[in-house]
């Protein structure tokens, strides 16, 4: 069994190194598409949390400005 250099194991190594950044960067990519998504449910949830528990008055102001949006 032939034995590797050191020039050989560097090679394989950046080889390596190459598709793990190009794995990194599309699993960023994927997140970064998501991350609208994730706040939106946030809000949505902060602003639910809110119409329970702060009353009439709130529920009519949030149907107000839904209906200005």
């Amino acid at each position: 069994m032939p034995e590797r250099t050191a020039e050989q194991i560097r090679a394989e190594i950046a080889a390596e190194r190459v598709l793990l950044d190009q794995e990194l960067s599309a699993l960023q990519r994927e997140l970064r598409s998501w991350a609208p998504f994730a706040v939106a449910g946030l809000v949505a949830g902060v602003a639910g949390a809110v119409v329970l528990t702060k009353g009439k008055a709130t529920r009519t102001g949030v149907k107000l400005i839904w209906k200005l949006l």
